[in-house]
This record gives structure tokens, C-alpha cells and sequence, in this order.
């Protein structure tokens, strides 16, 4: 059974993780969800790269009040600006050594200025550097420094001034770093049991962002109902939920997996009535896809089967009503209906229905074969193949 969660185009390579765990040991020394610490499994190569929340990026860095320098002369006080200026200038010229050296230079003469300099919002100013340099090192296949430098920059904010109260923003961006290390960890070396620490914080963090948010603290949160402030996106909300759902996944933890993805797919697919974006809706069918593996995977019962059944023809039905309202394919679309035309097919061919299977398992082949997924013609093929055998 194909489960569609993004593959990761990084690179894996050993990454120092030294100021990580420093930061790492200020987090609770239990559970915070009070989970068993079981190890999951590494990230195997699935055959569908699903675009998906965790692909995300930039959003899922929570660029709010950042965007790219176009205000530094306002965010930033003279002593920090130089730098940025030449940082910028040595950037556009595509001297990317250069460029980090000035950028590295303005982060380190900001963690030493007081917060006062940066008026509002100091946390987010001042990692927002970190969080530019990073990428460019990402960019330039400098994991171990990138990985390094999200490290510190969380740590900066998680060990801030007591005086100092975080805004909703800085606080968010707190968790979308930790979301990025937690992508990182295989690539980097981080063990699964701080992977998971980290991505639990995450969760935690953006729950209760959440609920301060919503102001009635006492009132259980309503994903189907949920009102974001401002500042705050689906993506943020949602990078989160699927990344600790998906290291649960691996683990073959379903009751901790499914509810996860469950909220996601509450936050993306609202009450009825509510107009529907058809990326939300293709999203949330990737969220579904995943339900359906986990439930099916091992020898699944028939209560199992049939709950994953349903699952899949919900994301079927989701995929057709995005596509329809849409005039030009959507990558995550056109993707997750490759996962979820197989999937259909592999239940279908459980209850022993091969002919319908093979219905479905040929769309499946159709649909990898003009998106150009190889991995989805194949294994399209090979089940094809498997039903003929049968017959013969």
C-alpha cells in the first residue's frame, strides 16, 4: 500500500547538531504527550514524492513581518545594517561566498546588541537573519552549517529575556524552526528520540499559540471551526501536525499518526458551505492517502479495511472536486491522485474485487505515466501484472 508523504530532496550527509541539543535539554525530559519513547524505523524512498505541507519551505518558516530584507533600513539598527547592505548587494551579484560571510557577520553583531535597538518584534528580527542565511546555505548544499544556524537561531529565542514577552509572530517562528530541524534530523544525524522531542515541541507550541489565539483558554480547540489571527496560515498550522504524524507513521503508530492527520485534515476541509481551496482540499487528500496505509498496513482486519476504505474514497472525491475547479493541473493534485487511484486499487483487490482493482490500478499507471512518475508506473505495472498471474 503507497503511502504519499513527501520525499525530501536534501542531502543526506553527517551535520553537527552540538547547539541543537543544547537547546534540546531545556525541553521537558519526558514525553510532553506522554507517549512511549519507541524509535520509529528510518525514512524509507517512497515511490510518489507527494508535494505536501513538509515541502513547503519558506511558509513553513513563518516569514511573517521578514520579507527578504525589503524593509531592512526600518528593521535594522546602523550597526547591523552594513552588513546586510553588503550581504544583499554580494547576493544579487550570485557571489553566494561573499554573501554569507557579511550575512554571518550582521547575525553575529545582532546576538550581541540589546533587544531595546530592535524596538518591536526583536526575536523576529534578529533570527530572520538566521533564517535567510540558512537558506542560502541549504541552497548551496551546506546542511551541516544550515542545520547549525536554525540551531542557534531557536535556541536565541527560547532562551530569551524573561523581561522580554514574545509576540504570537516570534513565537511562531520558535515552531516553524523547530519544524525545520525536525526535517533535517535524518539528513543530519539527529536520533530519533530528540527528532521526536522536537517535533512534539512544535506541536505543543503551535496548540497552545492557538489557543491563546482563540482567547477562551477553557474551550477544547475546534479545527473544523478554528479562526486564525492575522499572522498565522493553514501551512503553519499544519507543517506541525503532518510532520510529527508522519514520524509516527514510520514508527507504525497509529494511534497517535491518524489523529494528527485527522486535525489536519479538519483545519483544510472546514464545515460545509465554507468555499474550499483546491491546494487545501488536495492536501487534505494527501492527509487521507496516509490514513490509508497506516490502516491497512500488516494484515488489516475487516473493520481496518473498511475504515480505510472509506478514507480512500473520500481523497478520490476531494481530488476530483479540486481538479474540476481548477483550469491548470496543481502539482499536489495531479500527484496525490496517483497515490490515491492505487491505494483504491490495493483495497479493492483485498476484498477481491479484481476487477475493479485493475479499473483503478490502470488509471493509476495512466495518470504516473502523463504526471511522469516513474515509481507510480511501476508499481501501477507490477500490481497489474500480479492480477494477471492470478488469471493464468
Amino acid at each position: 500500500m503507497l503511502r504519499s508523504r513527501a520525499v525530501r530532496h536534501i542531502l543526506r550527509r553527517p551535520c553537527a547538531y552540538d547547539s541543537y541539543r543544547q537547546s534540546l535539554r531545556r525541553f521537558s525530559t519526558e514525553h510532553p504527550l506522554g507517549l512511549p519513547p519507541n524509535s520509529p524505523p528510518p525514512r524509507s524512498t517512497l515511490w510518489i514524492a507527494t508535494a505536501c505541507f513538509g515541502t513547503l519551505g519558506a511558509a513553513a518558516l513563518a516569514y511573517a513581518g521578514w520579507d527578504a530584507y525589503n524593509n531592512w533600513r526600518n528593521l535594522y539598527p546602523l550597526e547591523v545594517r552594513v552588513d546586510l547592505k553588503a550581504g544583499i548587494g554580494a547576493k544579487n551579484k550570485g557571489d553566494s561566498e561573499s554573501s554569507a560571510y557579511y550575512k554571518r557577520k550582521a547575525w553575529d553583531t545582532a546576538i550581541t546588541l540589546p533587544l531595546e535597538v530592535f524596538k518591536t518584534e526583536p526575536y523576529l528580527k534578529i533570527t530572520g537573519i538566521a533564517v535567510d542565511l540558512a537558506g542560502d546555505l541549504e541552497e548551496d548544499g551546506k546542511t551541516q552549517e544550515a542545520f547549525a544556524l536554525y540551531s542557534d537561531a531557536l535556541n536565541l529565542i527560547r532562551n530569551g529575556s524573561p523581561e522580554q514577552v514574545l509576540s504570537g509572530r516570534e513565537r511562531l517562528r520558535a515552531v516553524s524552526l523547530a519544524v525545520k530541524l525536525g526535517q533535517l534530523a535524518e539528513p543530519c544525524g539527529l536520533p530519533v528520540d530528540e527528532e521526536e522531542k522536537i517535533l512534539v515541541f512544535a506541536v505543543e507550541e503551535m496548540l497552545k499559540l492557538l489557543k491563546d489565539a482563540q482567547g477562551d483558554k477553557s474551550q477544547p480547540l475546534d479545527f473544523f471551526h478554528l479562526k486564525l489571527p492575522s499572522w498565522m496560515t493553514k501551512t503553519d498550522v499544519g507543517v506541525p501536525l503532518q510532520e510529527l504524524g508522519d514520524f509516527y507513521g514510520r514508527a507504525g503508530k497509529l494511534e497517535y499518526a491518524i489523529p494528527l492527520y485527522i486535525q489536519g485534515i479538519s483545519l483544510l476541509v472546514p464545515e460545509d458551505g465554507v468555499k474550499l481551496l483546491p491546494e487545501d482540499m488536495c492536501q487534505a487528500a494527501h492527509l487521507m492517502n496516509n490514513i490509508v496505509e497506516l490502516t491497512v498496513r500488516g494484515t488489516p482486519t475487516a473493520e481496518r479495511q473498511l475504515y480505510a476504505e472509506t478514507w480512500a474514497h473520500k481523497a478520490l472525491s476531494l481530488l476530483q472536486a479540486a481538479r474540476k475547479d481548477t483550469k491548470e493541473p496543481i502539482p499536489i493534485c495531479e500527484l496525490a491522485l496517483c497515490a490515491a487511484l492505487f491505494n483504491a486499487g490495493m483495497l479493492r483487490e483485498l476484498s477481491g474485487d479484481e476487477k475493479r482493482a485493475r479499473s483503478f490500478f490502470m488509471a493509476s499507471f495512466q495518470q504516473s505515466k502523463s504526471y511522469g512518475v516513474e515509481q507510480g508506473v511501476a508499481a501501477a505495472k507490477d500490481a497489474i501484472e500480479r492480477l494477471n498471474a492470478k488469471q493464468t
